[in-house]
């Protein structure tokens, strides 16, 4: 019998092997948070770039524990944030900039952007499972 050999995210893998899939935006903004990036179970990491100006802001959609409470069992609470409340967020900075997230990233992203920004700000996000 011959042996199956192949690699993650090529046509042959048998798996939920994926390489990068890339998602862009122009429609983010000041005011609400938009989902950038679906719950994904497999997710290995995620990136997120900013080619614009202006910062943008990005945090998973469900933290495990409360502002100001002590953490006891891990439990997904909704974090709802605004520019008057970053807390539980990463800033990608304008220009370039970019953020690699690995590891416990499996959760669904949203991003805002800075104060003064507008509606059409844009923001490219790249996950893998591999």
């Amino acid at each position: 019998m011959g042996i199956i050999q192949t690699g993650p995210g090529s046509p042959l893998a048998f798996a939920s092997a994926s390489g990068g899939k890339i998602y862009g935006y122009n429609n983010i903004n000041e005011t609400t948070a938009t989902i950038v990036a679906k719950i994904n179970p497999l997710r290995q990491s995620i990136t997120f770039h900013n080619p614009n100006s202006f910062d943008v802001f990005v945090a998973p959609q469900f933290v495990q524990n409360v502002l100001g409470t002590a953490p006891t069992q891990p439990s997904d609470v909704a974090l709802v944030f605004a520019n008057n409340a970053l807390n539980d967020s990463f800033r990608v900075y304008g220009n370039g900039g970019a953020l690699t997230v690995t590891g416990e990233c499996q959760h669904a992203w949203q991003a805002l952007a800075v104060t003064g920004a507008g509606t059409g700000v844009a923001l490219t996000v790249m996950e893998s499972n591999t």
